[in-house]
């Protein structure tokens, strides 16, 4: 009987795609059933888009047997991706349209008929609260309101199966839960079946089934509960002493890769996932034993798959030394004000930074973090205030600043390609149809 007969949306087996002889599926096995929200997890690099760009059809596999809807994806593309909506992680976006012809343009591509729109996007715009910003350019919106018109794009039409590649990467927690309010509001109305890969377990855990995938293997697959078992009585936490930061505790922790698997610090504590061999009555500091969570679960897993060759001793590296911060400081701002026009984006920050520490910017998007970091990196003039990097004004001598500075930027790169890649299947009567692409000039599809 047909994998779809028996209610699997999708069947990989032995499924292995190479390119030019690098393995990046490696016979995985695979099974999802119809209605299910199922999430593929694990670090970059280990095969999940390429994964979801076969189930739509993008690529061929190398080997292995792949069904989705009960049909082989070989030769039954274009019938399998009229069912499926796909929103990679580099949604094509075009930033000089509105939201309205965003969406316009994405149901012109899916085929919807003008008769059905109006009640479609009324409620994709409703869900997504993108109701009072159909004017507005994409261009214009923040990164959060971005994905979410990424995905009421993805979904101008009704869909048998969602396939979502990282949805919420780059947006502040409020984006991501109001995100995940609208898919599981799409998963109750219309019976989705939903496939996500994600970074953030929170997320993982409100699927029914989780992947950890890990070199183009699958290493186990269950419930968020069997993943977080994986872990279970081999998660502590630990007390900060007075005369060391949580840091450095936190390094010398991840240094024992004899013992201890990761380490994370949590408030005045350093909470770590120990080994098999990790013995807590044997450690010369309390550490106290906790529940595990999910990604502790995948954080083992993923040792076992790379088990480490280096080992030191914990117990012989010296916690006595003093660990006293700088009182240098490397960054200082003062009264920080931009506008653009009539509207303020930095208004009277003030902080400091000390040479080695670390410091951090948190905030929704649209806060002002990134216009903070571009003023800083001298890429954006202030408009009121003082601002110095390694003693440096920027308002005197942006140039000798940027000297002392490293800067990795958000990049918003909205690459349509791939999203027409998945289109141009279905639109070959559109021969000398062009899209026009922040990447530059125009791709015929």
């Amino acid at each position: 009987m047909a994998s779809g007969m028996s209610g699997e949306i999708i069947s990989a087996e032995n499924l292995t795609k190479t390119f030019k002889g690098v393995v990046a599926l490696d016979k995985l096995n695979f099974k999802m059933a119809a209605g299910n929200l199922t999430a593929m997890i694990g670090p970059d690099g280990a095969g999940k888009t390429t994964f979801m760009r076969l189930v739509t059809g993008l690529m061929t596999p190398t080997d292995g047997k792949l069904e989705v809807f009960g049909k082989n994806i070989r030769g039954n593309e274009q019938e399998i991706q009229s069912l499926i909506s796909y929103m990679p992680q580099k949604f094509g976006l075009y930033e000089d349209l509105t939201v309205a012809e965003n969406m316009d343009l994405y149901a012109d591509l899916h085929g919807v008929k003008k008769n059905l729109r109006r009640e479609r996007f009324t409620h994709l715009l409703e869900m997504t609260g993108l109701t009072k910003f159909t004017a507005r350019l994409a261009g214009k919106l923040s990164g959060g309101m971005k994905q979410k018109l990424g995905l009421a794009c993805t979904l101008v039409r009704s869909p048998k199966l969602l396939l979502l590649d990282e949805p919420t990467v780059g947006v502040d927690p409020l984006s991501r839960r109001e995100l995940w309010e609208i898919i599981k509001t799409l998963i109750a109305e219309e019976n989705l079946s939903v496939l996500v890969n994600t970074a953030y377990m929170d997320e993982a855990e409100l699927c029914q089934n989780v992947y950890v995938i890990n070199h183009g293997r699958i290493l186990k697959s269950g419930s968020p509960a069997e993943i977080k078992a994986v872990a279970q009585g081999l998660c502590f936490k630990i007390k900060t002493p007075p005369n060391i930061p949580t840091r450095i505790l936190q390094s010398i922790l991840l240094d024992d890769t004899a013992n201890v698997v990761d380490s994370v610090p949590e408030g005045n504590f350093v909470r770590f996932i120990g080994t098999e061999n990790f013995d807590a009555k044997n450690f010369h500091l309390p550490a106290e034993n906790i529940p595990a969570r999910l990604e502790d679960g995948m954080m083992i897993l993923l040792h076992k798959d790379n088990p480490s060759i280096s080992a030191t001793n914990l117990q012989k590296l010296s916690l006595d030394k003093k660990y006293i911060a700088s009182s240098d400081i490397d960054i200082e701002v003062k009264d920080l004000v931009r506008k653009f026009g009539d509207f303020t984006a930095v208004d009277k920050t003030s902080f400091q930074v000390h040479r080695g520490e670390v410091f951090g910017l948190l905030g929704p998007n649209g806060a002002g973090k990134t216009t903070t970091f571009r003023m800083l990196c001298g890429l954006l003039p202030m408009t009121d205030g003082f601002l110095s990097v390694a003693g440096v004004n920027l308002r005197t001598a942006r140039t000798q600043a940027r000297a002392n500075i490293g800067y990795v930027a958000q990049l918003w790169q909205f690459d349509c390609c791939g999203e027409f890649e998945f289109f141009r299947w279905r639109l070959r009567f559109k021969r000398r149809a062009f899209a026009k692409s922040n990447c530059g000039g125009a791709r015929r599809i």
